[in-house]
């Protein structure tokens, strides 16, 4: 049972943990062997999953250990007259629920940092909206957000993200609204209209880049000199870089070529198929009949076979004929007709949130807010 609080008043140390030290070794200049033994038995018994790891940030003076077990977990092991004592602490997370907004003048990076918050939030609202915006050639100087989002607090200090509950987006004269919706059967982000923000292709296969070369039926190879098609686009990233799989599917080719280095084919419903080339190397367990997952890691960025440097070249095909990915626009999935209802009735406080910051910035500007 995880006590409210530890008091630990008393003068102490802080150091980590080192490697190859032991609850033992730690314990041993304070305590006994045989009380060792029993402090460790008590230990598995409030904390089974309890693992020392080096690196681990512990508080020591002449009667006591206090092991900083994560933000919200800490162990007390102290002297009590001739005895011990073992206290698991846990803190209770505090959540509030805050708006965030933002413009963007370079990226969504810089904005989500130029609005104080951390980085991985920029992550949560680029997977948002994936599927709508191209976050390496989409993003325009002057678009804008705000959204509302569960915000972790442990003993006054930040601890993390929860859930973004809604989003709004304005990106190059479009607005786009996300609105959280879970019911049991269906989980994640819809318009306003029911419309799933989720379609059957995202919009790039790598989170955060730049395009270095587009689709082209006549380019000027940069390393062969000649004219001939590039079929794909080039997102450059560094060597290592994850890259996901844009749809479900099943790995139908993997290998290495001479001009394509190492490369995945997929092949999607509805005769689509995927190829990714130029990979350093592969995610643990592909391979030819592997099924996939929308998002799931494939491989990573590399500068294999025929390349001036690291770049994934992606590309899209339906049957024999290849697709320009930037302008490909896959077929979005709606909600039954049925449950909009329950659907809007269960979103209507926080778009009702949203609403209220395009009332005020419309007024701000004097232009009139679309909702």
């Amino acid at each position: 049972m995880f006590a409210a609080s530890v008091s630990h008043a008393s003068p102490y140390m802080e150091r980590t943990v080192k490697f190859g030290e032991t609850l033992y070794s730690i314990l041993g200049g304070i305590f006994d062997s045989a009380q060792v033994a029993e402090i460790v038995k008590e230990i598995k018994s409030q904390l089974p999953d309890f693992t020392l790891k080096a690196g681990a940030t512990l508080l020591t003076d002449e009667n006591s250990v206090l092991f900083k077990l994560s933000l919200d977990k800490e162990l007390l092991i102290e002297k009590d007259g001739d005895g011990f004592r073992v206290e698991a602490v846990k803190y209770p997370v505090e959540t509030v629920t805050a708006y965030v907004t933002g413009n963007i003048e370079s990226s969504l990076y810089g904005a989500i940092t130029s609005a104080g918050e951390d980085f991985s939030l920029a992550m949560k609202l680029a997977e948002i909206f994936e599927w709508e915006i191209d976050f390496f050639k989409g993003i325009r100087t002057g678009d804008s957000f705000t959204l509302l989002v569960d915000k972790r607090f442990i003993k006054g200090e930040f601890a993390g993200y929860g859930k973004v509950h809604a989003a709004d987006f304005f990106n190059n004269g479009r607005h786009i609204r996300a609105l959280y919706y879970e019911n049991g059967k269906t989980r994640g982000y819809f318009t306003p209209e029911g419309d799933s923000l989720r379609k059957g292709f995202l919009k790039a296969p790598l989170k955060f880049s730049r395009i270095s070369s587009t689709f082209s039926y006549k380019r000027l190879h940069p390393v062969l000199n000649k004219v001939r098609p590039h079929l794909g686009v080039d997102y450059a990233a560094p060597v290592g870089t994850p890259i996901h799989a844009t749809a479900d599917g099943y790995i139908s080719k993997k290998g290495y070529g001479k001009y394509n280095g190492n490369f995945i084919g997929i092949r999607h419903t509805n005769d689509y198929h995927t190829l990714f080339l130029h990979m350093s190397r592969f995610a643990k367990g592909m391979g030819i009949g592997k099924y996939v997952r929308q998002g799931e890691v494939i491989g990573y960025v590399g500068s294999t076979g025929i390349s001036t440097g690291p770049h994934l070249d992606y590309r899209i095909r339906k049957g024999s004929t290849y697709i320009n990915p930037l302008t490909f626009k896959a077929p979005a999935s709606k909600l039954p007709k049925v449950e909009v209802a329950e659907f809007q009735d269960a979103t209507k406080y926080y778009a009702s949130r949203l609403d209220e910051v395009l009332v005020k910035t419309a007024y701000a500007s004097k232009t009139v807010p679309t909702m």
